[in-house]
């Protein structure tokens, strides 16, 4: 059916304790995404793949401060027969420094066939800077993910098993996603997978945003109705897929079209349309405010200031990221 890949032997393993936890549990209703879940998230993920793969691989891990990998060997490591696990030489500070230093330390390992991310798209974000063409499996872990796919572990672990095995063709289930890159004059300042937001706030405070009021500017790469965030206040006027060639953005304006949005679960808020519009490659849009806070995928990141020249340019040449549905059908 298949045939054994001795190309790329080794895989790499993001699992990001963070994610799932921050206050949108407190504000509105999203589920706690615990570290046992977590656990039991990673055990599926490499029980599939163990069960699917032909070919023995290493499979190195991001070490955190509560060891969830090596809970999973603990568990289950001796009925893994094909896995060998691999503890990353990083410092662990507890934070998004791990995934970062992790990120970096992977992209210059050799034969990395794939990185599999148990995570929120700010965990995706981080880890899609440095990836470049190594292939993403992304399974969400975190609240208000468009990016990161909804799907059982076991699946995505078996697909992983059939992709590593050669079992389908690359081209065929490999996508390059687009990015928004974020500009301070002519210095890049950070990346965005879904969606780049500009609030009406001095202080960067709680990461997480769910007041819709403080929102000036939206600017995404794709939208998608089945889900919630902030890039659902452009999905109410304008239908963007992962796969289009451009982008989206709208300028949010009181006196516009109101309409109601989900900006994080159970909590849907009304928001009214001004400007709006397509962002094509390459092309950039102005970030033009006194002060305020550029929020990337959900999470405020970047203080601007009066005077400072910000903006967003829509990039087609983002991560490779696997598409597991795609995979499972094309294994018959």
């Amino acid at each position: 059916m298949g045939r054994r890949s001795t190309e790329l032997n080794t895989i790499g393993l993001v699992v990001n304790p963070a994610a799932g936890k921050d206050i949108r549990r407190l504000v509105a209703h999203g589920s706690v995404f615990g570290n046992r879940e977590k656990v039991n998230y990673t055990i599926r993920i490499l029980l599939g793949f163990d069960q699917i793969t032909t070919a023995p691989i290493k499979l190195i891990y991001m070490p955190d401060p509560y060891e969830l990998i090596e809970t999973v060997i603990d568990e289950v490591g001796k009925s893994l027969k094909n896995i060998e696990f691999e503890k990353a030489p990083i410092t662990v500070f507890g934070d998004e420094a791990d995934t970062t230093h992790f990120a970096q330390y992977i992209s210059k390992k050799p034969n990395v066939s794939a990185l599999v991310v148990l995570g929120g798209d700010g965990t995706n974000r981080l880890v899609a800077k440095y990836s470049r063409k190594i292939p993403l499996f992304s399974i969400s872990a975190g609240t208000n993910n468009v990016f990161a796919d909804n799907i059982e572990p076991t699946i995505c672990g078996m697909a992983l098993g059939y992709f590593i095995n050669g079992w389908v063709k690359k081209d065929q289930v490999l996508e390059r996603k687009k990015i928004l890159r974020i500009f301070q004059e002519n210095i890049e300042k950070g990346i965005a997978l879904v969606d780049v937001v500009l609030l009406d706030k001095k202080e960067i405070g709680a990461r997480a945003v769910w007041d819709s009021s403080l929102v000036k500017l939206v600017v995404v790469t794709q939208t998608d109705s089945m889900k919630t965030g902030l890039s659902t206040i452009v999905d109410r006027v304008i239908k963007i897929s992962s796969q289009d060639p451009y982008g989206g953005y709208v300028f949010p304006n009181r006196s516009g079209r109101m309409v109601g949005v989900p900006i994080a679960p159970g909590l849907v808020q009304k928001i009214g349309i001004g400007e709006w519009g397509y962002l094509q490659e390459n092309q950039s849009i102005p970030i033009n405010h006194t002060d305020g806070i550029i929020a990337l995928d959900g999470e405020r990141e970047l203080p601007v200031r009066s005077g400072e020249k910000w903006t967003v340019l829509l990039d087609r040449n983002g991560p490779v990221k696997a598409n597991i549905n795609q995979i499972m059908e094309k294994v018959r």
